[in-house]
């Protein structure tokens, strides 16, 4: 069974010189099956972070339908389009988005005030702890290491029990020994749920056994 099922989808921005549009994405059809992990590859600007920007409602496309979990998300006001995210996706960004002046365990229970299910306060803590920052759940972004941050961050996207997790150059940061860990453990809290990760990392994208290319998928100018 689909959980994405995209048809159709253009999207693209005005150009710097205010003169027309620049074409970043352009893809006939895009399905991710449930419980499948699939790792997204491209070169730098081909437009993999908009696409994981579109498939989380964060932006509209131009043109096409986003089906996820049978709710065509283009049809969504921001919103709504917002509280579904908060519900049915976990988003792991390359650069944390952590809020500064909040701890490890704050920023992850901040993120679960923003959705429907009433899951427990104390699965905050459980996550931080299975993630392996069991002794950092006080300490703030600035007095964690970047790989710790992004520990957080894989936390904050599990929080609401999302079934879908969209992961965006989740290594790109971090040294091989602490990539390889982030790596697995991504692989290991989103088993049973349906993951695409992007990457153009050769190393990470060889772990997948589902890879696609976002080049051969997009019909649109590159950038």
């Amino acid at each position: 069974m689909s959980v994405v099922d995209i048809k159709n989808l253009k999207k693209g921005y005005r150009d710097p010189s205010g003169v027309g549009m620049v074409p970043v994405l352009d893809i006939d059809t895009l399905q991710l099956e449930a419980g499948k992990h699939t790792a997204l590859k491209g070169t730098s600007g081909s437009g993999k972070t908009t696409l994981l920007h579109c498939i989380s409602g964060m932006i509209l496309p131009d043109s096409g339908s986003i089906n996820l979990l049978g709710t065509d998300i283009t049809t969504l006001s921001e919103s709504v389009r917002d509280r579904f995210r908060a519900n049915h996706i976990g988003y792991i960004f390359q650069s944390f988005n952590l809020l500064d002046g909040f701890t490890a365990l704050e920023n992850v229970k901040l993120g679960m005030q923003f959705a429907d299910k009433k899951l427990p306060a104390s699965r905050a803590e459980e996550l931080l702890v299975k993630v392996g920052l069991k002794d950092r759940l006080n300490n703030r972004p600035a007095q964690l290491s970047v790989g710790q941050q992004q520990r957080v961050c894989i936390a904050r996207a599990l929080a609401n029990d999302p079934e879908i997790i969209l992961a965006d150059e989740p290594t790109g940061s971090l040294d091989p020994k602490t990539s390889a860990e982030v790596l697995n453990l991504i692989r290991e809290v989103a088993e049973g749920k349906t993951l695409m990760l992007v990457s153009h990392e050769e190393q990470v994208l060889n772990q997948f056994d589902v890879q696609l290319n976002l080049e051969t998928l997009n019909k649109a100018v590159t950038v």
